[in-house]
């Protein structure tokens, strides 16, 4: 009877401590949401988002009109998939974000030509700013033959 009682108990503490592990693993899950929006030009959006591209620090600046714009934005957050969901990227653009956020603007003109920006949320703790971490500019090639000429 007493191993019985020993088993049981060795099976009890056991449970006790997978269940707790799984829920221990539950809890620091994270969840990253990705979110893509596209605005016309000569919009209400697409003029909150060149004010927002101009108003950015030590960011490259536009070099073309607005054309069709695409907003994507990556958020990760820990926890469930509801605390971390959210409607996508806001306009105007955030003023600020969490640790980690991206957001990635793309400018593109009839004819091929793209700009994209990519901005990262750094710092925390009260404190922070977007930080331009990419730009590329991109032009159509006229001539094959002579990919350096417009």
């Amino acid at each position: 009877m007493s191993v019985n009682r020993t088993l049981l108990l060795a099976l009890s503490i056991a449970l006790a401590s997978m269940c707790g592990s799984a829920s221990a693993a539950a809890s620091q899950s994270t969840t990253t949401v990705q979110t893509t929006k596209v605005y016309r030009a000569n919009t209400p959006e697409a003029n909150a988002i060149e004010k927002w591209l101009d108003s950015v620090p030590n960011a490259d600046r536009r070099t073309m009109d607005l054309g069709k714009i695409t907003i994507k934005s990556s958020k990760t957050a820990k926890g469930s998939l509801m605390t971390a969901a959210n409607d996508g990227p806001p306009v105007p653009l955030p003023a600020s974000g969490s640790p980690g956020e991206k957001i990635t603007i793309t400018n593109e003109l009839p004819g091929g030509y793209v700009e994209t920006w990519t901005f990262e949320w750094v710092g925390g703790g009260g404190g922070g700013e977007w930080r331009q971490t990419d730009y590329e500019s991109h032009a159509p090639v006229n001539n094959p033959e002579k990919p350096n000429e417009l």
